[in-house]
């Protein structure tokens, strides 16, 4: 057996999968990556302030009760096609490991601010490496089957919601953190086709409930969550 023990861990917007950007880099939210300083001293991050983005390689612990199968229906096939899981980028793998690049903001005592992070709030961090773009960036690369970056959708809040949100204390810094999260289209490509459906997601500290409209997302509703359980 191989043993593991974590660095960290990340503390992002998203404490559930809902909402949760699909790949790195699409929501270009805050969050912070915040090591285990029994194990891991200041100097373990020297020379990090000359890098300008990081690979976080984390373990998805939010989806290992949930287990895996060879084969997913990846969202950008519209949820009916088959590709073996070792050809996507679904978290239900074998070793749910993940790969994330990010952009490195600050380097603190015993933290990382990092944006465009696609993790669950509390997620195991396992490593962190420099990105190198004289080695890592190939121009060349193509992907068949997902050729071309998803586009973007429009978000708007109805009135109700958009005076919840106006109570907020963050209300600005929220509303573009649920725009960044909402603007990929976080359902699953098999519910799209029902256009009386509703969703529900917990963004940092609050829970709204949206629906989508001829391809335009509008949030009806947004509750502020008691602060002992965020």
């Amino acid at each position: 057996m191989i043993g593991i023990d974590p660095v960290g861990v990340v503390r992002s917007p998203w404490p559930e999968k809902f909402g949760v950007p699909r790949q790195s880099g699409l929501a270009l939210a805050e969050s912070v990556i915040v090591f285990d300083r029994e194990r891991i001293p200041a100097e373990a991050l020297r020379g990090l302030e000359g890098v300008s983005h990081i690979w976080v390689i984390a373990w998805m612990h939010a989806v290992v009760e949930e287990g895996w199968r060879p084969t997913v229906r990846p969202p950008r096939l519209g949820g009916a096609a088959r590709l073996g899981v070792f050809a996507t980028r679904s978290p239900h793998r074998p070793n749910p490991i993940s790969l994330s690049l990010v952009e490195l903001l600050v380097v603190e005592d015993d933290r990382l601010y990092v944006s465009g992070c696609d993790l669950v709030d509390h997620t195991p961090v396992l490593d962190i490496k420099p990105y190198l773009p004289w080695a890592e960036s190939r121009p060349d690369a193509h992907c068949e089957w997902a050729r071309e970056p998803p586009l973007p959708i429009e978000v708007h809040f109805r009135p109700t919601a958009e005076h919840a949100l106006s109570q907020h204390p963050r209300a600005e810094w929220l509303r573009e953190l649920i725009v960044t999260t909402l603007r990929w289209d976080p359902r699953p490509a098999h519910q799209r086709n029902n256009p009386t459906r509703s969703y529900g997601a917990v963004i940092a500290d609050v829970n709204l409930r949206f629906e989508v409209e001829d391809g335009v997302v509008w949030i009806f509703e947004l509750t502020t969550l008691d602060p002992q359980n965020t």
